[in-house]
């Protein structure tokens, strides 16, 4: 398997948060353009804009790293996000709807 760059680190945890790039530059105070630097791998993310992403949820240890933090989640709990991470827009609102349905069907 191929080792993820530091671009698509931060790409995969902008899509786990939904957001575009604009969106991800504006958390992390940089320009937009600067931000696509970032993804295409032609520049690295200082230290000020990895610190505002991890205040917003962010693995920066992945981001810089490829490793995930140590979490409470099981290893089927990482699969299922690691899937749900790879669908498109509508798969992601599909997902969600079902989830949402089910847990007002059962609460």
């Amino acid at each position: 398997m191929k080792k993820l760059s530091l671009g698509d680190r931060l790409r995969a945890e902008r899509a786990r948060f939904g957001w575009n790039q604009q969106e991800a530059a504006k958390v992390g105070g940089i320009a937009y353009s600067t931000y696509q630097g970032y993804e295409r791998g032609d520049r690295y993310p200082d230290a000020q804009s990895l610190a505002s992403w991890a205040t917003a949820g962010f693995d920066v240890l992945y981001i810089v790293t490829g490793q995930r933090n140590a979490s409470d989640l099981s290893p089927e709990q990482n699969a299922v996000l690691a899937s749900f991470a790879q669908l498109d827009e509508r798969g992601k609102h599909f997902i969600s709807d079902m989830i949402q349905a089910y847990n007002k069907a059962h609460s």
